[in-house]
């Protein structure tokens, strides 16, 4: 429908020729617009050439080859970043298949890790108790040989008053004299100094 279309109005558009005031008239008009039409014509295609094939920093082969080069490399890119993000979610996959073993695993190792822990709690507090236990004795025996000394001290005193009491009750003051002289005797004397 469109190709009809141009067909209907290229038939009604005038002859360019009659457009063209400027040219001069006659056979040397057609000629002038030949020539114009065909220098035009050129121009047009050197412009094209140009741009497809010529340029070297506005080409559109290259452009195309150029842009062409990059959409590969993006594709080649996010097709590597698909493998990656499949290899991942194996990876991940794989992880969450294995989780209750891993768990599990945890599991044991927190039991056998607490086991050991317990029995070294255990055997620190048996080997603290010991200690106490001996410092508690040793705390008795001194306790209970300065209790002995003590009460050997005090039996002694007891001895003594004891005895001092008896001694007193038994001797005269007569007694108690003839005692005194004859420790008194008893002491010899040199220059005057007892020895």
């Amino acid at each position: 429908m469109n190709l009809m279309m141009l067909a209907a109005w290229v038939q009604a558009m005038p002859d360019m020729r009659s457009m063209s005031w400027w040219l001069p008239s006659g056979a040397a008009r057609d000629i002038v617009w030949w020539a114009v039409f065909s220098l035009n014509l050129l121009v047009l295609l050197w412009l094209l050439w140009k741009m497809l094939y010529g340029g070297k920093k506005w080409n559109i082969p290259m452009m195309l080859r150029g842009r062409g080069e990059m959409i590969r490399q993006e594709i080649e890119g996010a097709e590597k970043a698909h493998q990656q993000a499949e290899a991942r979610l194996a990876e991940i996959e794989t992880r969450i298949t294995n989780l209750p073993a891993e768990i599990a695993a945890l599991e044991k190792e927190a039991a056998a890790e607490a086991a050991l822990e317990y029995a070294r709690v255990v055997e620190e507090s048996r080997r603290e108790a010991e200690r106490i236990l001996l410092l508690g004795k040793q705390e008795i025996e001194a306790a209970s040989k300065l209790a002995q000394k003590e009460l050997k001290g005090l039996a002694a005193a007891l001895a003594v008053d004891l005895a001092g009491q008896q001694i007193r009750e038994r001797l005269t003051p007569e007694e108690d004299e003839a005692v005194v002289r004859a420790a008194l005797a008893s002491m010899s004397f040199d220059s005057g100094r007892p020895n």
